[in-house]
C-alpha cells in the first residue's frame, strides 16, 4: 500500500474596483494572478505573480507540469471556482478588494 504526502495549488486574481462592490466594475489593469503551492508540511512550494491579462489555463498548465516534473499528480478540486467573493474590506482611497479563486489538492508517493 502507498503512503501519499498531499499538496495544495491555489490561483487566485485580486482585483481593485472604484466603484462600490459591483464585481462587473472591477478593473483589470490593476489586477493580478497569484500562484502558490503549499506542500506537506505547510511549507511554500512556490509563489508567483502574472498580469490578470495571462490566460487562467494558461498558468494553471503551467503550475500543474511544475508540479508534475516534481512527482505531484492533480488528485481533485479542493475549493470554489472562478467565485467572485469581495473581502468586505474597503481601502481609504475608496476601492475594495476582490478575490476570484480555485484551489487543487495534490498528492506524491511519501
Amino acid at each position: 500500500m502507498t503512503s501519499w504526502e498531499y499538496a495544495t495549488l491555489e490561483i487566485s486574481a485580486v482585483q481593485l474596483s472604484s466603484d462600490g462592490l459591483d464585481p462587473a466594475a472591477s478593473s483589470h489593469e490593476t489586477a493580478e494572478w497569484q500562484a502558490y503551492a503549499i506542500g506537506p508540511k505547510d511549507e511554500l512550494l512556490f509563489e508567483e505573480y502574472r498580469p490578470y491579462s495571462v490566460p487562467w489555463t494558461r498558468l494553471f498548465a503551467e503550475h500543474l507540469n511544475r508540479l508534475g516534473r516534481d512527482g505531484w499528480e492533480l488528485v481533485e478540486f479542493g475549493g470554489p471556482h472562478h467565485a467572485l467573493y469581495p473581502t468586505g474590506y474597503v481601502h481609504s482611497s475608496g476601492t475594495y478588494t476582490t478575490v476570484v479563486e480555485s484551489r487543487f489538492v495534490l498528492r506524491r508517493p511519501a
